[in-house]
C-alpha cells in the first residue's frame, strides 16, 4: 500500500521564509502521497503571509507546480491567533496520512527526504518514530551552516531524561500519535520535547542517517529570542518525566569555560575520562521526582 505523509505547517508573520518551506514539501519526489496543511495563525503582517499561501495554492491548482509523487493534497486556511501548539493540533485533527510531522514556517526539508522516510518505515514496520540529521543555518552568516553535533544514534527515553534531545527533524506514525494524544496546549516552547518524551516512553524509535532538513536560526526566531521562556518550560517538562535538574546545555557551557579540563584531557586522558564518567554519574542522580507517570 502506498503511504500518505501528512505535514502540518503553522505560520505566523513569517512570509519571508514561508515560500521556501512550502516548496520543500510540494517538490518531494517518490512513491507516496502528500497531504499538506498550512494554517495561518492570525498573522498581522498586512496580508503578506496570506499572499504567499495564496500564491502557492494557485500555482498548485493551475498545475504550475509539478506533482512528483503519487498525488498531493494542499489545504490551507486562516484562523484567529491562538498560538503554535493549538494550530498544530488543529492541523493533525484534519490529517489523512499514516506518517505525520510538523514543519515550522522558517525551516525547510531537503530533496529526497520523504522517499527516505517512507522506505525507512516500510523496512521497519514496528518503528513508530524516525529522527535524523539537521542542517543548522545561521541566517545572518555569522557562522557556517553545520550538521554537527549529529544526533545520538541510540537515543532513548533515558538519554532524553539525562542529556536532553539530540535531534530536531522527525517523522512519526499515526498509531503512536493516537496513543500519546495531541500536543500539550499548555506548552508553547518545549511542546516538541514533551511529545518526544511521550513517544519515546512507549514507542519504538530509530535514527535515520539522513539530513532531513534545515533549521533556520535568525534574529526573530524563538530559538534566538526566547531562551528564558524555553528554560522555564524545560523545567516543567523535566519535572514531568524525572529528567535532570541541571539542564544539559548549562553543563556543556560550564565545561567549555573550564580550561583546566582541556589541559587535563590532553595531558592525562585516562584520568580525565575517569573523572568525566564519575561526574556524569553524579549528575544523572540529580533528577526530579516524576509527577506524571
Amino acid at each position: 500500500m502506498t503511504v500518505k505523509i501528512n505535514i502540518v505547517t503553522p505560520t505566523y508573520n513569517q512570509a519571508q521564509f514561508l515560500g521556501q518551506t512550502i516548496e520543500s514539501v510540494l517538490s518531494q519526489e517518490g512513491d507516496f502521497y502528500i497531504d499538506y496543511v498550512v494554517i495561518n495563525d492570525g498573522s498581522t503582517d498586512n496580508g503578506a503571509t496570506e499572499k504567499v499561501i495564496e500564491k502557492y495554492a494557485q500555482l498548485w491548482q493551475s498545475g504550475a507546480v509539478p506533482v512528483k509523487c503519487r498525488g498531493v493534497s494542499f489545504r490551507h486556511w486562516t484562523r484567529p491567533n491562538k498560538g503554535q501548539t493549538p494550530t498544530i493540533n488543529e492541523g493533525f485533527r484534519s490529517a489523512k496520512g499514516e506518517i505525520l510531522a510538523w514543519m515550522n514556517s522558517d525551516d525547510y526539508y531537503f530533496p529526497g527526504v520523504f522517499e527516505a522516510v517512507t522506505k525507512a518505515f516500510d523496512s521497519n514496520p514496528d518503528v513508530d518514530f524516525f529522527y535524523g540529521d539537521t542542517l543548522k543555518v545561521y541566517e545572518d552568516g555569522s557562522r557556517p551552516a553545520t550538521i554537527e553535533p549529529r544526533p545520538r544514534p541510540d537515543e532513548n527515553f533515558e538519554s532524553l531524561r539525562g542529556y536532553g534531545n539530540s535531534f530536531i527533524f522527525n517523522f512519526f506514525t499515526r498509531r503512536i500519535f493516537d496513543k500519546t494524544g495531541p500536543l500539550d496546549e499548555t506548552l508553547k516552547y518545549c511542546v516538541d520535547l514533551d511529545q518526544w518524551f511521550r513517544i519515546f516512553k512507549i514507542g519504538k524509535t530509530k535514527y535515520l542517517p539522513f539530513t532531513l532538513g534545515a533549521f533556520r536560526l535568525w534574529n526573530g526566531s524563538h530559538t534566538m529570542t526566547k531562551q528564558s521562556e524555553f528554560a522555564r518550560e524545560r523545567t516543567v517538562v523535566a519535572k514531568r518525566y524525572g529528567a535532570n535538574i541541571i539542564p544539559p546545555k548549562k553543563i556543556y557551557k560550564w565545561r567549555g569555560k573550564i580550561k583546566l579540563l582541556n589541559l587535563m584531557q590532553g595531558k592525562t586522558p585516562r584520568l580525565y575520562g575517569g573523572l568525566k564518567t564519575l561526574f556524569y554519574k553524579m549528575l544523572n542522580s540529580l533528577r526530579y521526582r516524576v509527577i506524571v507517570k
